[in-house]
């Protein structure tokens, strides 16, 4: 006889594909929106807690949401996890603070003025400036420099949706369930049963999303994390690009490599955008 627990742990993979009405209200380059059907039929049976330590767009989230009953979200980006804090808390605040970028975007000076602003002490505030620079920037893309600040320029974009009020409310609701935390991916801690996202900065791809950077150590502790994940009884899937050093890092057992083909639409140049080949990792 099933328990209800067993219950609330048991995921049917049919049900993976019910997305919910809410969608990522930030842009980020690498989202998992397009792959979200090839990963869901590759997600485990079982999900108790699940994990998104590199939690950008949070497309696989917000896709999953229906069907979790916990999440605990983290980034090393301060200003990301705490628009999601503000979102999830004070998504009416949040939308009248994007209503005034709304209104003043216009003036072709006012995204400058808005990147400038250093040092905000007002959570939502600091929250909103985050949405807006993200919707409003070139090609939507996440930059900072060496001291850590925001540098891209101000998109072209003629008309873009700066407030999005009905997704932010519903994002707010399928947050309720999440912890949100500011955190490296180290300090993960799972349990048996849990399910663990990773989609780190790709190797040999653009990786300007903190001043640190993400280089060959940080794919090498990311894989040694992993196992650690592993061993505690947590199952793990990695998204990362289709290279030489990753497929030798994630070589042989317990891993198991699957090549997918997605599209990068955050570049530079136009001619680099287009269908990229993967690599999804499992450790199951």
């Amino acid at each position: 006889m099933k328990t209800a627990t067993e219950d609330i742990l048991k995921v049917s993979q049919k049900t993976y594909l019910d997305h919910t009405r809410a969608r990522p209200f930030i842009k980020w380059a690498g989202g998992k929106r397009t792959l979200i059907p090839v990963i869901t039929r590759m997600l485990p049976d079982r999900i108790a807690t699940y994990w998104e330590p590199f939690l950008g767009g949070g497309a696989i989230f917000f896709a999953l949401d229906s069907q979790l009953q916990t999440a605990i979200l983290s980034d090393v980006n301060a200003e990301l996890t705490l628009a999601y804090q503000m979102v999830k808390r004070e998504p009416g605040e949040v939308i009248e603070k994007l209503k005034q970028h709304e209104t003043r975007h216009g003036n072709k000076n006012y995204y400058y003025r808005v990147r400038d602003m250093i040092g905000l002490k007002d959570a939502v505030e600091v929250a909103a400036r985050f949405i807006y620079l993200n919707k409003t920037c070139y090609n939507g893309l996440y930059r900072v420099n060496k001291a850590g600040f925001f540098n891209v320029p101000r998109g072209s974009y003629t008309n873009p949706v700066i407030c999005d009020a009905s997704n932010i409310r519903a994002a707010s609701l399928s947050l309720q369930k999440s912890t949100i935390k500011f955190q490296d991916f180290a300090q993960v801690e799972p349990g048996e049963r849990d399910f663990i996202y990773c989609d780190p900065p790709y190797d040999g791809t653009f990786a300007g999303y903190d001043a640190g950077g993400f280089g060959g150590e940080e794919q090498l502790r990311l894989r040694d994390i992993v196992l650690k994940w592993h061993k505690l009884g947590a199952k793990v899937m990695v998204s990362n690009s289709d290279t030489g050093l990753i497929r030798e890092l994630y070589s042989g057992s317990p891993f198991t490599l699957t090549e997918v083909s997605a599209p990068r639409n955050i570049n530079t140049n136009g001619s680099g955008r287009g269908p990229t080949p993967e690599l999804i990792i499992t450790t199951y």
